[in-house]
């Protein structure tokens, strides 16, 4: 079931205008599990983040809560269209901010914020200066004027268990895939996987903070699971075909990397041939990051092209 909650129904909510979007997609994947997306591909719309709820008895998960506090009142009030229930516990499944920052919202309301210990450890490192640079910039200054550093409180290094009332959460982290401090979790009795960004559905992969070999060893850890739905970091939630079709991905965009490097072409051609080979596919900005750092992990193994001079 997909509904669509506007902010400006909200007399709470701050005045939406251009630079802020206007409403969440909501999309029920089990009775007790609910994603929310604002869609899109730019940062007014969290890059098309998925926001994920669950719900137990008398409590409430909240993971990725997209990527500033308004969005994450927007959250709030979607979540209490279905309890009362507060929401105990905020959980990033890696340090990006359109994965993070909503947390002030509910970190503000009690809610203890949960992540890897690695994840915490880039959010200190990045965001300080990151969020100081959106507020400088006029068309962001308003969508990110209350935005503050949401570092978690408890953090992880293997894996942890929650329970979410009667609801019981498995969180793993897989080693470094998307970024160093990647997690996933797995909801075994409703049979959920909540990816986070090891999975892009429809959209380019980010590969900034990734690890090559990681990627494709985050998905075999969500294959292993007994999971009949996957909810993507970006992108719409399905069966375990969004994983194969990610793992199709990686090893196209390698190919494509690979050829282009051999035959002595910069980034851009690259990330053109990229878009080129999956159009309609969302956040085609990221494919300069996906040029560069393929080309980092496969560079040495290509040869050089015919006469390209040797620094030494």
């Amino acid at each position: 079931m997909i509904l669509h909650w506007s902010a400006q129904d909200r007399c709470w909510a701050p005045r939406i205008r251009h630079s802020v979007a206007a409403e969440l997609i909501e999309t029920r994947v089990r009775d007790n599990v609910f994603v929310w997306t604002l869609g899109g591909e730019t940062m007014q719309t969290a890059y098309g983040t998925n926001a994920v709820g669950v719900f137990g008895e008398g409590a409430v998960l909240i993971v990725d809560p997209l990527i500033t506090p308004a969005y994450g009142r927007l959250l709030a009030t979607a979540v209490r269209r279905h309890t009362a229930a507060p929401v105990r516990f905020v959980l990033f499944t890696h340090h990006h901010t359109d994965h993070t920052l909503g947390a002030a919202a509910f970190e503000d309301a009690g809610a203890a914020l949960i992540a890897h210990r690695a994840c915490r450890e880039r959010m200190e490192e990045e965001h300080p200066g990151i969020i100081a640079s959106r507020k400088a910039q006029p068309e962001l200054a308003e969508l990110f004027a209350d935005a503050r550093p949401v570092p978690p409180a408890v953090t992880f290094d293997e894996a942890l268990v929650l329970h979410i009332g009667d609801v019981e959460v498995e969180v793993w982290h897989p080693g470094w895939c998307h970024t160093p401090g990647d997690a996933f979790l797995y909801l075994p009795a409703e049979r959920v996987a909540i990816c986070g960004d090891l999975v892009f559905a429809g959209y380019h992969y980010n590969y900034e903070d990734a690890s090559l070999p990681g990627v494709r060893e985050g998905l075999r850890a969500l294959h292993s699971l007994d999971a009949d739905v996957f909810v993507p970091g970006h992108g719409a939630p399905a069966g375990s075909e969004i994983l194969q079709a990610q793992a199709i991905y990686h090893e196209t965009v390698e190919a494509i990397v690979k050829s282009g490097v051999t035959a002595g072409q910069d980034d851009g051609a690259i990330a053109a041939s990229i878009r080129k080979r999956f159009p309609g596919y969302r956040l085609g900005m990221v494919t300069q990051y996906a040029a560069a750092r393929v080309r980092e992990h496969v560079a040495k193994h290509v040869p050089a092209p015919s006469g390209a001079r040797d620094e030494g």
